[in-house]
């Protein structure tokens, strides 16, 4: 081989190393930049959370919580009154789930009853 063919290898090698790297350098910029915008998506979730925390502190110190056993009386009383669950839910500001819980244990609760006050005229 002579050495100009030499050179020329040489400089391929060098060009397509030079190129090797300045696509790696593109390719790390673009994976920083992703990066850059994940945190700034991040970043906004966690201020909407943040606000949404404050609103809903805010909410429970305007409010007037009802304790256990109270909300678990004003749930039967709206009940027997014929309201539906869904609108337990929004005025009571309770989950559907527990609503349906209480009115279940009540229900048989009372069926127990029922039946305590049969054994006792037999």
């Amino acid at each position: 081989m002579s050495s100009e063919q030499l050179q020329f290898i040489f400089s391929l090698f060098s060009f397509v190393g030079v190129i090797g790297i300045l696509f790696y350098i593109i390719l790390d910029k673009a994976k920083e930049e992703e990066s850059q915008e994940r945190i700034t998506l991040l970043e906004e979730n966690i201020h909407s959370l943040k606000d949404y925390i404050n609103k809903f502190e805010e909410q429970l110190k305007e409010k007037d919580v009802p304790t256990e056993n109270n909300l678990k009386e004003k749930i039967i009383e709206l009940y027997e009154e014929g309201k539906n669950a869904t609108f337990i839910e929004n005025s009571l500001n309770v989950s559907k789930a527990k609503i349906e819980m209480v009115l279940k244990f009540h229900n048989l609760k009372k069926s127990d009853n029922w039946r305590d006050s049969v054994d006792e005229n037999l």
